[in-house]
């Protein structure tokens, strides 16, 4: 299952409570307790999250969540993606959708164009205010390129990704998982740029897969992997089978050399070491809520030597004891 970091449930209702909506209504039905959100260390499943946004479209009227000063009613999204699916390909799909967007002047402004690197997506918000912590602004750029790995029932890799607005310190570590790629921030605009597959590529997808996902939406949207391309992703998998794979052997699952498997993902922005305790501590909240095996046994399963070890990590992740964290407390 995969878990988002507290900080976006905290930001995602700002604009719903700038309207004068309470987060214990807008979480109701979610399982989420608002009182986790700042917790250090705590993480809600996606499936959660996506709870949560239906909710607040409900309350709002509103699929921009309150962060325009225009509404776009719920149901935009479903027609939206009704016009991509009749594009010619996943690049024509896009843009369809885009010139949706763009016709209700949702103070959203949303361009899909060809360049010699990829298919690149910019946006402007007439209204950057409206959105103080960049939450819907970043939240808008990842709907394109999932909707287009959607279209295109694969994973088309993210090249490449630009802010007008200072590296956010307080998230970036999840941030690099939203956006596994290139980052540059202070430049000129918001925008992201996609493989050059995806200006080409045929849309797979049917009308009944499109209301299933519209169904689920956004859960689909959210949980599809950001790039299976990156070479972080395939050491996150290969851990997530075996956590204590060392250097060289995950050099050796991937072709690299260890050298260059450290370089590659320096460059994607982490380290074996980073991507190694993402791993270990989403895998260590599953297995205490969904699970019976002793603090030992998890410890022994996540590669650690000894109980202690284990207990002193997820006290660093999560500023509570494995125990606590079983029993809530």
């Amino acid at each position: 299952m995969a878990t988002i970091d507290g900080y976006y449930f905290q930001v995602c209702t700002k604009g719903a409570e700038r309207a004068g909506k309470q987060v214990r209504d807008l979480t109701f039905g979610t399982g989420l307790d608002p009182a986790d959100f700042a917790t250090p260390g705590w993480r809600g499943s996606a499936e959660a999250m996506a709870l949560l946004v239906r909710n607040i479209w409900a309350a709002l009227d509103d699929e921009f969540m309150g962060h325009t000063a225009r509404r776009v009613r719920p149901g935009s999204f479903a027609f939206a993606c009704e016009l991509a699916l009749e594009g010619a390909d996943v690049a024509d799909g896009l843009a369809r959708a885009a010139r949706f967007y763009n016709l209700l002047d949702a103070e959203i402004d949303t361009r899909i164009a060809a360049t010699t690197e990829g298919l690149e997506v910019v946006v402007r918000f007439n209204r950057p205010d409206l959105d103080p912590d960049q939450y819907f602004s970043e939240f808008w750029l990842i709907i394109w390129h999932r909707l287009a790995c959607w279209l295109a029932g694969e994973t088309i890799s993210l090249l490449a990704a630009e802010f007008d607005y200072p590296r956010p310190q307080a998230y970036f570590e999840e941030f690099k998982y939203l956006f596994p790629c290139r980052h540059r921030f202070d430049g000129a605009a918001r925008r992201i740029l996609m493989d050059g597959h995806a200006l080409h590529a045929p849309i797979r997808r049917t009308r009944d897969e499109l209301e299933a996902m519209i169904a689920a939406a956004p859960l689909d949207i959210m949980t599809i992997p950001a790039s299976d391309a990156s070479v972080a992703r395939r050491v996150r998998q290969y851990l997530t089978r075996s956590p204590d794979l060392t250097l060289e052997e995950l050099a050796v699952a991937t072709g690299l050399s260890p050298h260059k498997l450290r370089r590659l993902l320096r460059a994607e922005g982490t380290t074996l070491a980073t991507i190694r305790e993402n791993v270990r501590r989403d895998k260590a909240m599953r297995l205490l809520t969904s699970g019976n095996a002793t603090v030992e046994a998890i410890a022994e399963m996540l590669g650690y030597a000894e109980a202690r070890s284990f207990t002193r990590a997820f006290r660093q992740w999560t500023g509570r004891s494995p125990s606590a964290w079983r029993a809530g407390g």
